[in-house]
């Protein structure tokens, strides 16, 4: 996930009550229509004030409950008449939402779509995002997510003193087979290259960590936030930082 140069890569999350247009649909067969929006003063002071939060303006398929960004080929948006790019990359899983505040004013705002073919499909919202830098959430998560060696041990040996290995089937087909040791990589399994910082999430049962910075830029642009070795959800804020595999990771790189 590349940023343009200049740019610090950026999560993107939801703000709490910071929808500005709730999800509307275009009426049918309207070439152009305009949206108003309203910026209260205060509301735009800090949006200028603050380079994590945003205004973000997307399109989404409205049977699509993960409301990922997809654009309708005809779509074109301008904002109080500046047009804007949008980006749809390769195929329908790389488009990206507008971002507006840099054309938005204080007080009112108004929204042009234009389109050429019917997009009744498709739902268009407005809200607020923050939008905190990789680096910035990284810092965050040394500081208060670092998991001491002793606790990754414990944790460690509660997955061998369960007697099975989650996801290991047995000769009888049971659910585990006794283990006593285990192989565990030091390549993170995104980039396959070695883990940096050893991570994991709070519900994950396995030994095996990622890379929390290859991970975090995995979810810049889609944000699904599953483990990439077990698939469970690993939410920002339930990532571990494993301070005993940091330790092993240090020690072999004197």
């Amino acid at each position: 996930a590349g940023a343009p140069a200049g740019e610090e890569l950026r999560l993107t999350f939801p703000v709490r009550d910071g929808v500005v247009l709730e999800p509307f649909r275009l009426q049918h067969n309207l070439a152009v229509s305009n949206h108003v929006f309203q910026l209260r003063d205060s509301v735009y002071k800090t949006l200028m004030m603050r380079p994590d939060l945003e205004l973000q303006f997307k399109c989404y398929h409205h049977e699509d409950r993960q409301m990922n960004t997809n654009w309708p080929a005809s779509v074109q948006v301008s904002v109080n008449a500046t047009p804007l790019t949008i980006e749809r990359g390769d195929n329908k899983t790389s488009h990206k939402p507008l971002y507006l505040k840099h054309v938005c004013q204080p007080g009112r705002n108004t929204i042009q779509i234009t389109v050429t073919a019917c997009c009744c499909s498709h739902l268009f919202v407005l809200q607020l995002v923050h939008r905190p830098s990789v680096r910035s959430v990284l810092q965050g998560l040394i500081k208060k997510r670092l998991l001491p060696a002793e606790h990754c041990i414990t944790k460690i040996k509660r997955n061998f003193s369960s007697g099975t290995i989650p996801g290991t089937p047995g000769p009888n087909g049971e659910d585990g087979v006794e283990q006593t040791a285990i192989k565990v990589s030091l390549k993170c399994p995104i980039t396959f290259r070695r883990i940096q910082l050893p991570a994991r999430g709070h519900d994950c049962r396995h030994i095996q960590c990622f890379d929390l910075e290859s991970y975090l830029q995995l979810n810049c642009e889609r944000g699904t936030w599953r483990c990439p070795v077990c698939n469970k959800t690993a939410l920002l804020e339930g990532l571990e930082v494993d301070q005993y595999m940091l330790g092993i990771l240090i020690y072999i790189q004197k």
